[in-house]
């Protein structure tokens, strides 16, 4: 009688299909009016913005809502002189009354400077790198732009993705799954008869582009289950750690910043009997 270890894995896609893509705010420069995928107007005190959506929703007729803009508008954003500027709404014919009521000392010549925002704006300059399913985008190239109190402070272009001479390619989503699935094929399942039935887990790739965690996906409605049962079968996460932290995969930056990634896999296997012998 042999007996043989058939493994099951799935990949578990990370976007949310309860939410929906959320359209962007734009950023002129020169001529080009840009998508972008940052949200300033968030960055306020919170009287100041709700003075703007009070304002924004104060005619309903105005008022842009959909599956695809829950915010209930998108701003225009404009760089004058090193300095980042509010400067209308898309199809509002009530824009300038709303920017002159929610700012009525930052208002002028029809635009109002951005002086809360502390923080930057990217812009992509290559292929899509990664798309959270609703609003946030990574290219392989940005351009970023950072303000303090909203003038502009440095203006550079980042490559977010870095090639390593033993890096396992990360374009590709389906790729890195696929060599973590054949390196998990090469356990001993025979001896980790209690692992692998049925579970979920998160495998987070660090900044290095290494393993550096693996982790159950919580699957009972109570907190203390879960913790109960990840201590109960913490060797499997051990021994899946342990084969699979050797393994490099190029890095990936998130606008020129560190990025960790979490991938998902839910892992079956089944012990039956194969080509019965006497």
């Amino acid at each position: 009688m042999n007996r043989l270890i058939f493994i099951f894995l799935l990949l578990i896609g990370l976007i949310d299909l309860k939410a929906s893509p959320q359209s962007p705010d734009f950023l002129i420069i020169g001529e080009d009016t840009l998508s972008l995928y940052h949200l300033p107007l968030h960055s306020l005190d919170s009287l100041t913005q709700k003075r703007f959506f009070d304002n924004l929703q104060s005619d309903s007729l105005e008022f842009i809502y959909s599956l695809n803009l829950w915010r209930g508008y998108q701003a225009y954003w404009q760089i004058i002189d090193e300095k980042l500027y509010l400067v209308g709404l898309k199809n509002n014919s009530n824009s300038e009354t709303i920017l002159k009521n929610t700012f009525p000392e930052h208002f002028k010549n029809g635009k109002v400077f951005a002086y809360w925002y502390n923080s930057y704006l990217s812009i992509g300059k290559d292929k899509l790198l990664k798309y959270d399913g609703v609003f946030s985008h990574n290219f392989l190239k940005s351009e970023i732009y950072e303000f303090e109190n909203g003038k502009l402070v440095s203006q550079e272009i980042v490559d977010n993705y870095i090639n390593l001479p033993n890096g396992i390619s990360r374009l590709d989503r389906k790729k890195v799954t696929n060599r973590i699935f054949r390196e998990i094929k090469k356990l001993d399942w025979k001896n980790l008869s209690d692992c692998g039935c049925d579970d979920e887990y998160w495998i987070t790739i660090d900044e290095k582009g290494k393993i550096s965690k693996i982790e159950f996906v919580p699957t009972f409605d109570s907190e203390e289950e879960n913790i109960e049962y990840a201590n109960e079968f913490k060797m499997c996460t051990d021994k899946l750690l342990q084969h699979l932290e050797s393994m490099q995969f190029d890095i990936m930056k998130w606008n020129g910043q560190p990025y960790t990634e979490k991938v998902r896999i839910e892992i079956f296997y089944d012990k039956r009997l194969e080509n019965w012998t006497e």
